[in-house]
């Protein structure tokens, strides 16, 4: 019985001999030495968990989370609990503050303790963080502190997107920062209803903003992209721009039947077709490649041709090049200058995107023993610039060939520009000015 009395003297009294108590700790908040006694009461384990909870709020007040961090980190787990079990509802308290910074303060200290809690007890602390979480979004303060919001609320996972979603019922939340969060932190099911509380609010407006338009695409789901369709198909010429603009955030290969029908529709306003045209290039893929491929077959304006290989090339890569050039009607008259400023440089934009350039490379080989003397000729005019020596041999072989593109000078055969790229590359002088 004796020594246990010793012990909780020890317990009581320490630096200085001065009793640590709630009235001390306050105290020593103001003094040169408190600092160090108040550490000293948080890392002494004889000192009652709740003492310890409250050096630690302390510590907080006086600007030293790192250290309140570093110290709970070496803290026995059972003992750990103890003391964050006492630091909920002091940090609690400080996040009901006037004052920002007191807020987030008391927020990141008790998000910082979360990582030591058990499953069951995390879900306690969030639900005494969330609702400060809450008000600082509705305050359009979204960035700050030592832990950022994005982080706090992938930590509560599901938890979080009700009360996301509750503020994007509210008519003036700052959405655009609603809507980011939730891309980052919910799963399918919460964006899902989060997009339908976005439709609904967008619905209301009678001029949807940018920032709208953007947020609708960004979040995606059913409800969202119906809404765009439904904007696409049935409301105005600005209307449908942004809603494609919109859809182009997400790859939705559902939405390329609709994208390739108005890119090759000559009756759709021609802005919004060029966006279909980048709405395709977006999707990308095979179905998208062969689809361009097929406008650029069948348009009659040139610049639309010229606009579906641009895409195709894109959706595609390097597979798409030869068909695509061999699609281009042979009946047709055209431009050396268009050949290279639309053929020839879409190409060589192809070997800058990464882990492109050998299969373009061999793509232009395939292209040199077309059948069509226009993909013979664009090809030739892209290795004028991308090529090297060790593709003058393989010019010099087309020396003889007669074909030529309609438009051109007569005398401006494929086998006449190959002879003169071929010398142009054996010499080092590929590069086109």
């Amino acid at each position: 019985m004796r020594r246990h009395i010793v012990v909780w003297l020890w317990v009581l009294v320490i630096a200085g001999c001065e009793t640590v108590s709630s009235e001390n700790l306050q105290k020593w908040k103001g003094t040169t030495k408190g600092p160090a006694k108040i550490e000293e009461a948080l890392k002494n384990s004889s000192v009652p968990p709740k003492l310890r909870a409250e050096a630690a709020g302390a510590m907080i007040d006086m600007d030293m989370p790192d250290k309140v961090d570093e110290i709970l980190a070496a803290v026995p787990a059972a003992e750990r609990w103890e003391i964050i079990k006492g630091l909920v509802p002091i940090h609690a308290a400080g996040m009901k503050a006037t004052q920002v910074d007191t807020v987030r303060a008391a927020r990141d200290a008790l998000f910082s303790a979360r990582q030591y809690a058990a499953p069951e007890e995390k879900q306690q602390i969030d639900a005494v963080i969330l609702p400060s979480i809450e008000t600082d979004i509705r305050a359009g303060r979204t960035s700050g502190g030592r832990h950022s919001i994005e982080k706090i609320l992938t930590a509560a996972g599901p938890a979080a997107v009700p009360i996301l979603i509750k503020l994007l019922r509210e008519p003036n939340t700052p959405f655009p920062a609603i809507v980011d969060l939730v891309v980052k932190v919910a799963d399918v099911d919460g964006r899902e209803q989060a997009a339908t509380v976005l439709v609904k609010r967008a619905g209301a407006m009678k001029e949807i903003p940018l920032s709208m338009w953007k947020a609708l695409g960004e979040i995606g789901g059913k409800a969202a992209t119906a809404f765009l369709v439904g904007r696409i198909e049935q409301g105005g010429e600005k209307d449908a721009l942004q809603a494609t603009l919109a859809l182009q955030q997400s790859r939705q290969p559902a939405l390329l039947p609709m994208a390739l029908r108005m890119a090759g529709d000559a009756k759709v306003n021609k802005g919004l077709r060029d966006e279909m045209f980048g709405l395709a290039e977006r999707i990308g893929g095979l179905a998208a490649r062969d689809g361009l491929i097929a406008i650029i077959r069948g348009d009659k304006v040139e610049l639309v041709r010229y606009r579906a290989y641009e895409a195709a090339l894109v959706a595609g890569r390097a597979d798409a090049i030869v068909p695509a050039l061999e699609a281009f009607p042979a009946k047709e008259s055209y431009k050396k200058a268009d050949l290279i400023d639309y053929l020839a440089k879409d190409i060589e934009k192809l070997t800058k995107v990464k882990g492109e350039k050998e299969a373009v490379t061999k793509a232009l080989s395939k292209a040199l023993v077309s059948t069509s003397a226009l993909a013979r000729m664009a090809a030739v005019l892209a290795l004028e610039t991308i090529g090297g020596p060790a593709d003058a041999p393989l010019l010099a072989k087309l020396a003889t060939d007669k074909g030529a593109v309609k438009g051109f000078d007569l005398a401006d055969t494929v086998g006449k520009e190959a002879g003169r790229v071929a010398a142009l590359l054996q010499a080092g002088k590929g590069a086109r000015k």
